[in-house]
């Protein structure tokens, strides 16, 4: 299927990240963020990459890997909707693991200067941000909790 830019807007205006963002905005986001496609197995992000923008995930899924200090790789998957490369961005830290593809992905990718823009100007997707951010941050505490109270 060809991506115009209506199926482009229409396709943002669907995920959470960018609900409520004006008409606009939305329209440069579609016509400046870069669409790319992967097939399974490749890779979207290397931890030796420098973070020049953010990914989110327009459809498919993704695996994350990272090393863990057992040795064994943490794994976990991410699906449409999802962003990756924001946390890097934004701590200006090296992204800590790999990103696959683990079906087939259609994701943008966000500009640097653009993705700051957006976050500066649209409080809308700032607070949608820090809100996928704070949701993050809660699985991982729970995570490393129940950890925690199994080795307690």
């Amino acid at each position: 299927m060809t991506m115009t830019l209506e199926t482009d807007l229409v396709c943002l205006k669907a995920l959470p990240l960018f609900q409520g963002m004006p008409a606009p905005r939305l329209k440069l986001l579609a016509l400046m963020g870069e669409k790319l496609h992967f097939e399974p197995g490749e890779l979207l992000i290397d931890p030796s990459d420098r973070s020049e923008g953010v990914f989110v995930i327009l459809s498919g899924e993704v695996e994350f890997a990272g090393p863990r200090a057992s040795g064994e790789a943490l794994r976990f998957q991410k699906d449409t909707g999802s962003i990756i490369g924001d946390v890097s961005l934004l701590s200006g830290h090296r992204f800590l693991g790999t990103v696959t593809a683990k079906t087939p992905v259609a994701a943008l990718r966000i500009p640097k200067d653009l993705f700051f823009e957006l976050l500066q100007t649209v409080p809308e997707f700032g607070l949608a941000v820090c809100r996928d951010l704070a949701g993050r941050v809660h699985r991982l505490v729970s995570t490393v909790l129940r950890e925690e109270e199994a080795f307690s």
